[in-house]
């Protein structure tokens, strides 16, 4: 078994409670596929037979309405390397709700739902290991339905760049972005011109967008540019 796979698929938030040796039984259930920018994982109305753990690249769950336009699906979400895609669809054993589809050249685990499904009636410990991975996952949604409703476009825009960010607090940084700019206005909850705009409004905090990443002169300017939103 590939060691490098299993402490990658370790790194994800809703995997990372698992003991050592149920990451390894995980992995052995999986493999590992690619798919091209515009690839779907899974349709709206599939059976959930597999989910997956996003290894590298970017994808993004659409709305079932518009999952034939490969160009114009509305992504309700936005997924990242180590975030999960299908996970709830195969825990309740139904269809999938959504469209998975690769924004970006990505590289997922594949784990089929029938020996995990298993593994879980075996181990009930994993279950609630998986339990307070998705309580987190559950809480950040939160966080974000929170900032759609409650931040002006601008700062729902630095506040996805710090997320894009990770744990890097301060310094000069390039962020690629994880799909087009119509889609990431999409994810925003606003539409693209709102987006150029709230881009606009950030160059003076030294924020300069590009066709595919975005310069970030200072991180710790743009925090303290959000959090005087927050005290405001």
């Amino acid at each position: 078994m590939d060691a490098d796979l299993v402490r990658t698929v370790a790194k994800s938030p809703f995997l990372s409670l698992l003991s050592p040796a149920d990451l390894r039984r995980l992995v052995g259930y999986g493999a590992v596929v690619r798919f091209n920018a515009g690839d779907v994982l899974f349709a709206a109305g599939d059976g959930a037979d597999r989910f997956h753990v996003l290894l590298e690249g970017s994808v993004g769950l659409c709305a079932p309405e518009a999952s034939d336009a490969a160009n114009d699906s509305v992504v309700l979400d936005l997924l990242s390397p180590g975030d999960v895609a299908g996970d709830e669809a195969v825990f309740d054993r139904g269809a999938h709700g959504v469209t998975a589809r690769a924004l970006l050249p990505s590289r997922t685990l594949a784990v089929a739902a029938g020996p995990f499904l298993e593994h879980l009636d075996e181990r009930f410990e994993v279950a609630l290991a998986l339990l307070a991975g998705a309580s987190a996952r559950l809480r950040g949604m939160i966080h974000e339905i929170t900032e759609l409703k409650l931040r002006c476009t601008t700062r729902r825009l630095a506040n996805f760049l710090l997320g894009l960010a990770g744990e890097r607090r301060d310094g000069r940084v390039r962020l690629p972005l994880p799909c087009g700019k119509n889609q990431l206005a999409e994810r925003l909850g606003m539409q693209p011109e709102s987006l150029s705009r709230a881009f606009a409004k950030l160059r003076p905090h030294g924020v300069m967008a590009r066709a595919d990443d975005v310069l970030v002169d200072d991180l710790g300017a743009l925090r303290r540019f959000c959090r005087a939103d927050l005290d405001s």
